[in-house]
């Protein structure tokens, strides 16, 4: 049997859109590996190839293409998963409308496809927004909130032990040698710290 004669079935030509986008998802977030973004590249080409020679509905392919577009915006701008749900249902919705006669896509394989795709999309995003809320708490203002113990008498300034290191500190209030310590807040070097 001949390559098009695979590549038509729609259900092929879906799947390997659909995974083709996944590796180039996955490319995105793992940049330099070539592997997944050759390969998605690839099986994309032939998905579209597939879907051609299978005569979908304009309104079908246009709809499948946002559905995709929303989804990379997602991957690339971590918009608190919204946008990965919203392209997940267009995505499953545009499996209905791809082709003018039912029976030609089977709609477990659009469904289970389009859920497995939009997993993959809510997975990366929250990871994406994990990474970023992290990365906005770096250096000095990571400090705040950690604990640790006073070294010194604290009245109005001492020394603490945060995470291994001595810090000068600086209290509101009276705090006694070997007592449990969190840091409220970072000026400079100098650590303002109240009693736990």
């Amino acid at each position: 049997m001949p390559l098009d004669a695979y590549l038509a079935d729609p259900n092929i030509a879906l799947l390997l859109l659909i995974f083709g986008a996944a590796f180039l998802s996955w490319e995105l977030h793992a940049p330099g590996l070539v592997l997944p973004g050759a390969l998605g590249a690839i099986m994309i080409g032939f998905g579209v190839y597939g879907l051609y020679l299978a005569t979908p509905t304009w309104y079908g392919s246009l709809l499948l293409a946002i559905a995709i577009a929303v989804i990379f915006f997602e991957l690339t701008t971590h918009t608190h998963i919204a946008l990965g749900i919203a392209g997940t249902l267009l995505l499953a919705a545009s499996t209905f409308l791809l082709f003018s006669r039912s029976g030609r896509l089977s709609p477990a394989t659009g469904i289970s496809a389009s859920l497995a795709f939009g997993v993959l999309t809510c997975a990366l995003g929250y990871l994406g927004l994990k990474a970023q809320s992290a990365a906005l708490r770096t250096g000095l203002d990571a400090m705040i909130g950690e604990t640790g113990l006073s070294r010194t008498p604290i009245d109005p300034e001492g020394t603490v032990l945060v995470h291994g290191e001595y810090w000068h500190a600086r209290s509101r209030s009276s705090i006694a040698a070997g007592q449990r310590i969190s840091v409220r807040a970072v000026e400079g070097f100098v650590l303002e710290v109240e009693a736990l």
